[in-house]
């Protein structure tokens, strides 16, 4: 049975995840990252997405993605997932020993601007709440990271930051949630 076509019309704004298989690690090296922020980042010449926000952890990719066009996130997220797990297996002497990522690739629709700061923050929280560094910031292949030092990796986003939104993200408690 073919599989259900994916819920993604250009326009719209989605979070983007997917991990290892059997939620394996995925980058053992600081060049592993790179090349995956570099294959995120390079692969919007190829196809017609912008890239909101982006953080590579251990194991698994949070991404804000926004097609432009019918079916660019599915080829995009296939072009950028296919490169790395040939350019893994090559690297790791793997060839033919299965997956690399666990599915396809999951994929949510942000519904309005509160919405799409509160999956903002969670992705670029993501580092420091899994205790990698004490600030989000720290962590190199993350967009809070990457809008400092390389900017020209995302696109602007569709709505403005509050000005302590470095601070905001490393709260512990969500800053959007209700009191």
């Amino acid at each position: 049975m073919p599989r259900r076509k994916r819920y993604a019309p250009p326009g719209s704004v989605l979070h983007v995840t997917n991990r290892g298989v059997e939620r394996r690690r995925l980058f053992f090296e600081d060049a592993d990252y790179e090349d995956f922020v570099r294959l995120f980042a390079g692969a919007r010449e190829r196809h017609r997405v912008k890239l909101f926000a982006l953080c590579v952890m251990p194991n698994h990719f949070h991404a804000l993605i926004k097609p432009e066009i019918e079916n660019a996130l599915s080829a995009y997220l296939r072009w950028v997932q296919g490169c790395y797990a040939c350019d893994l297996r090559v690297r790791t002497q793997t060839c033919g020993h299965g997956h690399v990522f666990q599915q396809r690739f999951w994929s949510g629709v942000i519904n309005d601007d509160y919405h799409f700061l509160n999956v903002l923050r969670y992705i670029e929280a993501n580092p420091s709440e899994a205790g990698l560094v004490p600030r989000a910031e720290g962590w190199p292949w993350n967009s809070l990271s990457l809008r400092i030092s390389e900017a020209w990796m995302l696109d602007p986003l569709p709505i403005a930051l509050p000005a302590d939104w470095p601070d905001r993200v490393n709260e512990k408690a969500n800053p959007y949630d209700a009191d």
